[in-house]
Parts: structure tokens; C-alpha cells; sequence
């Protein structure tokens, strides 16, 4: 049974959470509600839940604090965060502002705790391997695809899908940490446009007359779908992701619209300009912008960043770094494992009997820690596909380090349990990975006489 740790000392927001974890999760989860920040940080560190929830409202527990407490260590901290508010007291935007450094998913308003809380446990539970057990994709080909049905009743818990990508771009090393947010965002975005204008039809226009009587966009959408047939439309949001290209795809069901009229709308007046908001901040990330002739498909075409590092972790930062270069052997099969090495950067291949069996990357974390814990030899040897950067660690100073810092050891043993889950299904699926790999080079869409943005 999976933890879910929650920050929370209102009573009676406390028990609205209780009760959509024991109707929608029925001996799923076991849910614990520790009494104040401190006690909220050991089973941080020692439970290593992969869901927490926050209440950012909340004047007994200081989200602040905690915010504060994972960013020293945030490599140990990989849960992803549903957020709480009172939109009566505090502000969304200034939430997700002052806490867009952590794995926040989506942030739920106290009203909505009912109707969207177990939606986005749900969402993330089923994708967990994203962020939790990185990518089941090929370890030699390091190709990942895969895509999201969103219905639009999703509308309010979209970042939750951004996010769950976003993380796992960074995890994987494919993009810096300080990038996670504006994916995330340009992601949202873009499946809130597909809902809103896509699928259910609406205009700027209706879409401006609604706002200014003070009723939410949401409100609209659920009125429109009370049609069955705009009701039962789809926004699909595909991945294509290798070492040096990430294409994301958002298809809806809708009518589309004039791609040309509107890049001309958006260099216009600010109204025009506030309504395109999602294309621009999808503007700001990607390095292409393209849609289709019709308008109801966009591609996000993102330039992978090369070398991207990541931070050195809390009581290890005094070691010896070692850059490699392509080529570079790091381990041996046969040598003695007195070492760890933690993973900045780069990507690696595992050769057993010559012979290339996986591939490593930074988010594995550590390689040759199993010889390393059992105190015998290497079993494999490491060869560097990429330049990248190491942090060895020594015995001696992993044990004196893990006297101050004993999550670390309990952090340990459950990369080592993910590691062995994710072998046994790659074992699993051995024998059609050839026939998924050729599927997902047929995959790849290429949009005939697309307009960029």
C-alpha cells in the first residue's frame, strides 16, 4: 500500500480529504496527516511517499517552510504535489508563482476537492512511471512515446498532464529543472485551448461576454457539454521524445479555425493578445510552433538541451567530479565496487560479456550500486555514450554521510526495488520491444504544410 503524506491541520478540510481517498481509492492508499512541519518532513524522508498534498492555505503548517525544506534536497524529494487553496484568502497565481521550483501538479480550490481531488490522485497514480520509474521505453534506443486521452471535464486538473511530463524531462536529464515549469505551463495551455475553443466550440468572443459577469470558464464548458456530442469529444496529447527532439502533440475534436487570420490577431490589440495566451507561452519554449491546416492540431517542437546537470545532493557536494567524454570507460566488469557514482549528466551503456544489455541515464541516479553494497566486483562495465558528469562517492563517505543524512539509505533501497521492477518488465516485454520500436518510428507526425506561429 502506497503513502500519501498531506499537510493539512484543518479539521475539517482534513476530513473532505479522507473521504475522497476512502470512496475513490478503497485500500489503495494509506493516508497520514502528520501534526506539524517537522513531523510532515521525516515521513518525507523516511516514508518517501510518491504523492503528497499540500494545503497552501493553511495557517498552522507553513508551506513556505516546507517548499523551503525540499529545494535544499530536491533530488531526494520525486513525489509529485497536489496542491489545496481557498481562492476566498489566497491567490492561485501567487501560489504557483512562489512555488514553481517543486513537483506542484495541479493546484485544487477548497470547493473543488470533491469533484477534481480524486480525478488528479487518479491521473497521476496511473502515470506514475513517468516520474517515478522513468520511462518504460527502450533502454538502448532511449526513444519515448506514449499519449493522454483528456476529456473535457478535465479542464481544471490539465497541469496535471503537463506536469507528469515535465517532471519526467527533467528526471531523465533531458531539460534543466529551472525549464520544468514553463513546459509544464506551454503544455496546459495548449489542452485548455483544445478544450475550450477546440472541443466545445467557444469563441473569444463568448468566451470575453462570460468572464465579465463574473462566472468561471469552467462553468461554461460543463454548460456546453451538456450536449452528448461535444461531451464525448477528446483532446489527445501525444509525446515523441528522443536524445535530441521532443515533439508534444494536441489534437482536439473540434471544427478548427483560420491559422493565418489568427497569428495576425495576435499581433494586434491586447485583448486579442490576452486571449492567445497559451500560444505564446507555448511560443516561449518551443523552438517550433506548428499547426496544422485546419487548426485542431498543434506541435510543440522542443530542442533538447545537451549536458544538462544535475545538482550535486545535499552532503555530497565536496567529492570527486569526474567529466567524461564519449568513449570513457567507467567501470569495469571484474573490478572491486568500493565506489557509487551518482549521475549528473550524460548517457551510459551497460556491457555484459560484451554485449550492450541497457542503457543508464541521470534518472537511474546511481549505477554500480549493487556491487558496491554487496562488497563484490562489477558484473557489467559502463561506457560512456555522451560527455557527461559523475560524482564518485567512496564507501568511507557514503557511510559518514548517510549518519547525517538517514533517508539516504532507505532512498537507496528503493531505487534498487524500482530498478528491479523495471528489469523484470522490460524482461517481459523483450520480445516485442523490435516490433514497438518500428511502431514508434511510424508514429512520428509530420505536419504537411503546417503553419508556425
Amino acid at each position: 500500500m502506497e503513502y500519501i503524506v498531506a499537510s493539512c491541520s484543518d479539521e475539517i478540510i482534513t476530513e473532505r480529504i479522507r473521504k475522497v481517498i476512502e470512496e475513490d481509492f478503497h485500500n489503495e492508499f494509506l493516508l497520514q496527516f502528520p501534526s506539524s512541519e517537522k513531523a510532515i518532513l521525516e515521513r518525507l524522508n523516511f516514508e518517501l511517499p510518491e504523492l503528497v498534498i499540500i494545503n497552501f492555505s493553511d495557517k498552522s503548517l507553513s508551506s513556505d517552510y516546507l517548499r523551503d525544506q525540499i529545494l535544499q534536497d530536491s533530488w531526494l524529494h520525486n513525489f509529485g504535489i497536489v496542491g489545496l487553496y481557498d481562492r476566498k484568502s489566497d491567490k492561485e497565481e501567487a501560489i504557483l508563482e512562489s512555488n514553481k521550483d517543486i513537483n506542484l501538479l495541479t493546484l485544487i480550490d477548497f470547493s473543488r476537492i470533491e469533484s477534481h481531488l480524486g480525478k488528479s490522485l487518479r491521473i497521476i497514480n496511473t502515470n506514475r512511471q513517468l516520474i517515478f520509474q522513468g520511462f518504460l521505453a527502450d533502454k538502448l534506443v532511449n526513444r519515448m512515446t506514449g499519449s493522454f486521452q483528456i476529456d473535457n471535464y478535465d479542464y481544471l486538473v490539465a497541469p496535471v498532464y503537463g506536469g507528469l511530463l515535465a517532471i519526467s524531462l527533467v528526471r531523465t536529464g533531458k531539460i534543466p529543472s529551472e525549464d520544468r515549469h514553463g513546459v509544464q505551463m506551454a503544455l496546459s495551455e495548449l489542452i485548455l485551448n483544445s478544450i475550450e475553443h477546440g472541443n466545445c466550440g467557444i469563441s473569444y468572443s463568448e468566451k470575453s461576454d462570460w468572464l465579465a459577469t463574473g462566472e468561471a470558464i469552467y462553468e461554461l464548458i460543463a454548460d456546453r457539454c451538456k450536449d452528448p456530442n461535444i461531451a464525448g469529444k477528446k483532446v489527445t496529447l501525444s509525446w515523441d521524445i528522443d536524445d535530441e527532439i521532443c515533439r508534444f502533440t494536441v489534437r482536439d475534436e473540434g471544427k478548427g479555425f483560420d491559422v493565418l487570420a489568427f497569428r495576425d490577431k495576435l499581433k494586434g490589440v491586447a485583448r486579442d493578445r490576452l486571449h492567445g495566451r497559451g500560444i505564446v507561452m507555448a511560443q516561449m519554449v518551443a523552438d517550433k510552433l506548428l499547426y496544422n491546416k485546419t487548426g485542431t492540431q498543434v506541435t510543440l517542437i522542443m530542442n533538447l538541451q545537451k549536458d544538462v546537470e544535475n545538482a550535486a545532493p545535499a552532503g555530497f557536494s565536496d567529492e570527486e567530479v569526474i567529466r567524461v567524454k564519449t568513449g570513457d570507460t567507467l567501470m569495469r566488469a571484474g573490478e572491486f565496487g568500493d565506489c557509487i557514482y551518482y549521475i549528473s549528466s550524460g548517457k551510459y551503456t551497460v556491457y555484459f560479456r560484451d554485449k550492450p544489455v541497457g542503457r543508464i541515464t541521470p534518472a537511474d541516479i546511481f549505477m554500480g550500486e549493487m556491487a558496491f553494497l554487496l562488497n563484490n566486483a562489477r558484473s557489467a562495465t559502463v561506457v560512456a555514450d555522451t560527455s557527461g558528469q559523475v560524482i564518485k562517492i567512496p564507501r568511507k563517505s557514503f557511510i559518514e554521510v548517510v549518519k547525517n543524512y538517514p533517508q539516504y539509505s532507505i532512498f537507496l533501497s528503493k531505487i534498487l526495488a524500482q530498478k528491479l521492477v523495471r528489469s523484470n518488465e522490460s524482461a517481459a516485454a523483450e520480445n516485442t520491444a523490435s516490433d514497438r520500436i518500428v511502431k514508434s518510428e511510424d508514429s512520428v507526425n509530420v505536419l504537411e504544410g503546417a503553419t508556425e506561429l
